[in-house]
């Protein structure tokens, strides 16, 4: 799997266009980060860590935004940390970068527009 490029509110996968943030298990599968939502698109939620947790990844990969404003609380940083999973957390263009680098057991959220 690669990510191409982004862009303010797209992502190209493998040549898909995606216009919704989103998700990617440890198995390759691309979810919409909005279903099942509930919280602000702003922040992770429980439920999209969990998601992300799916099939044990030794790294967690967070796309805050074109401009950053997708936010991870000390909370979730700290449960990341008791579960040994480590957490890369940059903007979306500088996220796809290290996803696309990155060889370990992955899992990764990009948030789209800010």
């Amino acid at each position: 799997m690669r990510i191409e490029r982004t862009g303010f509110g797209w992502i190209i996968v493998d040549g898909v266009k995606y216009t919704s943030d989103i998700i990617i298990t440890t198995n390759g599968e691309i979810r919409n980060r909005y279903e099942d939502f509930s919280g602000s698109s702003h922040s992770l939620s429980e439920k999209e860590l969990e998601k992300l947790l799916i099939g044990n990844p030794e790294v967690v990969i967070i796309g805050t935004g074109q401009n950053g404003c997708l936010s991870l609380s000390p909370e979730i940083k700290d449960y990341l940390k008791k579960k040994d999973v480590e957490f890369i957390s940059l903007l979306t263009p500088e996220a796809i970068r290290a996803f696309n680098q990155e060889k370990r057991k992955k899992s990764a959220l990009f948030h789209l527009t800010c």
